[in-house]
């Protein structure tokens, strides 16, 4: 029976919530976790979710046609969150998946069956909300939010990089996965938690090289690079950042 059918039933099962971090644009890992402290790693179309002690909240639409504002707080267990948000911007740009299936469905199932599932959900990191020894809490947007195409969110400010405040450095907007190069005030740096764009047009050409397409044109600050910055980063969603 597919989940869709499972639904409209009185007792479709048990219910499993699963969760993607995807930091790789921001040059960390992916990380996939489950919030069951009580349960060991969960196995679902071929990969292992780890145990990790979150809790994640406010993603259902309401009547009002607004869109949720969800948030994810995850356990600080030794640090390690502290430890991400300060080499990785805040991990802002970190793209969140959210799978729903029912437990029947999981690998090592009778019924295991790794296509059935409810519609993804996809979030991106927007800030980092709160932090201290035990947990960090994250706010989250949808793409279109994320991007900032609400005007009037979108602001073009003069000499100051769009991109780098749509996704953050490393974000999946500015694109640099790179190893460390300067710091705010563009002084060269080998300490990557030292490694942070001014968002100058001079910091993006000590990213991305003084002859880049997207750079050649002096009469535009990197904030209203536009269409062409496309030509540094081809990974980039235009859609996402469509405004």
């Amino acid at each position: 029976m597919p989940i869709t059918a499972d639904i409209q039933t009185l007792e479709p099962g048990a219910w499993v919530e699963l969760f993607e971090l995807d930091a790789t644009a921001l040059g960390a890992e992916l990380y996939r976790f489950h919030g069951y402290p009580q349960q060991s790693s969960i196995y679902w179309q071929g990969e292992e979710y780890s145990p990790w002690p979150i809790q994640a909240e406010g993603f259902e639409m309401t009547g009002q046609g607004a869109q949720p504002m969800p948030t994810l707080s995850v356990g600080n267990v030794g640090g390690f969150i502290t430890a991400l948000v300060l080499y990785f911007e805040d991990l802002v740009g970190a793209k969140l998946i959210r799978h729903r299936t029912l437990g029947k469905y999981l690998d090592g199932q009778p019924e295991a069956d790794p296509d059935e599932e409810l519609p993804p959900d996809i979030w991106y990191v927007e800030r980092k909300s709160a932090e201290n020894n035990e947990t960090v809490q994250f706010e989250l947007a949808s793409a279109l939010d994320f991007a900032g195409v609400q005007l009037p969110r979108r602001q073009i400010v003069a000499n100051v990089c769009w991109w780098l405040s749509c996704g953050g450095y490393r974000g999946p907007y500015c694109g640099y996965n790179g190893g460390p190069v300067a710091d705010e005030n563009d002084i060269i740096v080998t300490d990557a938690s030292k490694d942070k764009c001014g968002g100058r047009l001079s910091s993006c050409k000590l990213r991305f090289g003084e002859n880049n397409p997207c750079l050649m044109d002096h009469s535009r600050p990197p904030a209203c690079c536009g269409a062409d910055h496309e030509q540094v980063h081809p990974s980039r969603d235009r859609a996402a950042c469509a405004g």
